[in-house]
């Protein structure tokens, strides 16, 4: 009886000791930091940085403060995707390899970028005179004062009623303000206007840059499925976008769905060769799956079109560690 109670025991023990061990998975000693302004170089208070273990998922969460200054701590030895998020700031993002044994991981130092409104596709405007309120309301836009671009927007709309394509400058506001239901109304009143006067999408610049839109809104609404949809509608809209291949390979990728991110980051590269951020992504996408000599070469040649950039460094210590795992291979 004794036996069979501490057979009981020790598989209590065995499986507690598995859990345990899962749920430590990315997790472990390391530390990074770094800092974020904008671009001009003033630094930025309350940004969102994120690492995700890009083997494990694994998520981490800092902010910048008043110096711009963020860190992390609590990292396992990995792959590690860090982005930098800001309500109206371009997001960005740097991959590096993080050791939790190293006393120092490299540093990371972001730049964000202003979001910019919209000002291109305003073709029939009835009314030249209203133009100033177009150019207004992108002024505000930049400013962050989305309400008031709102308003100017809509003024010259109301001059100028067949400029439907100014609605997208709309749907951004509010995607802006994070009024998300309304953004995507906004998205497809344009897809309505577009249909009702040439009964197709096809070959519309306005009608894909409402789908990709559409998918934006979507990826901040954490529905990862819709965005991929309303994303790869764009490019079959406009297949000749590299920007729109890769933002679909980004879903995929953040979605654990390596192969069908490698396809887009291909797809990326086969529009344009010289591009280097989807040779990259192409390298970690490889780099999960176990695929060690593509990942080498897609790295190698992200070097190659980008030595000077930031996460140069990081891949250039990572190279070699894969090599040696093509040669135990």
């Amino acid at each position: 009886m004794k036996s069979r109670n501490r057979y009981v025991i020790l598989c209590v023990v065995i499986l507690f000791c598995a859990t345990s061990l899962c749920a430590q998975q990315g997790r472990g000693r390391g530390r990074i930091k770094g800092t974020v302004v904008d671009e001009t170089g003033t630094p930025l208070e309350g940004v969102k940085v994120v690492a995700q273990h890009l083997k494990y998922n694994t998520l981490f969460e800092g902010k910048s403060d008043e110096k711009g200054n963020w860190a992390i701590a609590g990292l396992g030895t990995g792959v590690f995707r860090v982005t930098a998020s800001k309500e109206g700031y371009d997001s960005t993002y740097q991959e590096m390899q993080v050791s939790q044994f190293a006393r120092n991981n490299p540093s990371i130092d972001f730049v964000l970028n202003k979001t910019k409104a919209a000002t291109s596709g305003i073709p029939g405007i009835e009314d030249e005179s209203t133009l100033v309120l177009f150019e207004e309301g992108n002024q505000l836009y930049e400013q962050e004062k989305y309400n008031e671009a709102i308003a100017k927007y809509e003024e010259f709309l109301a001059a100028n009623p067949t400029v439907y394509q100014v609605t997208l400058n709309i749907g951004n506001c509010y995607r802006m303000l994070k009024q998300y239901d309304k953004a995507i109304e906004s998205y497809e009143l344009i897809l309505e206007k577009v249909m009702t006067q040439k009964g197709t999408y096809e070959g519309d610049e306005s009608a894909a840059r409402a789908l990709a839109s559409m998918g934006e809104t979507y990826m901040l609404m954490g529905d990862l499925n819709k965005a991929s949809e309303f994303m790869r509608q764009a490019i079959d809209l406009f297949p000749n976008d590299e920007v729109l291949a890769f933002n679909v390979g980004e879903i995929f990728f953040n979605q654990g769905e390596a192969d069908k991110a490698i396809d887009y980051y291909k797809l990326a590269t086969t529009i344009k060769e010289n591009w280097a951020p989807p040779y990259r992504q192409l390298g970690y996408a490889y780099l999960n799956k176990g695929e060690y000599q593509l990942a080498i070469d897609s790295l190698k040649k992200f070097l190659e079109l980008a030595p000077d950039d930031p996460q140069a460094p990081t891949i250039e210590n990572l190279i070699p560690k894969l090599e040696e795992m093509v040669k135990k291979d």
